[in-house]
């Protein structure tokens, strides 16, 4: 871990970012020996924010998963794969209807 003072930010910036982008780690930034703030290299910080995105997506879909299988032990009605197939046709159908004017 590569934890700098402010001051450092000032006086050898070319060297916080060569080394944040040769490393592809942040780089912690103190003020009064409190952390204060993160710098680090655009492209690591692209990935880490599509990867934050792909995990929230898992979760998203999980909790879907979840929801409904708690609603079906709890006797919500259930469909077949053949009535999803349809709703998903027919959502789509007023979707492109809307779109379309």
């Amino acid at each position: 871990m590569n934890i700098r003072p402010a001051s450092a930010l000032r006086t050898e910036y070319n060297e916080l970012a060569a080394t944040s982008r040769a490393t592809g780690q942040p780089i912690y930034i103190t003020r009064n020996g409190e952390g204060d703030t993160v710098l680090m290299d655009l492209a690591a910080y692209i990935r880490r924010e599509e990867e934050l995105d792909r995990r929230e997506a898992v979760l998203a879909h999980r909790a879907m998963v979840l929801n409904a299988e708690l609603g079906r032990l709890n006797g919500e009605a259930t469909y077949t794969p053949a009535q999803v197939r349809d709703l998903v046709r027919q959502n789509l159908s007023s979707r492109q209807r809307r779109k379309n004017g």
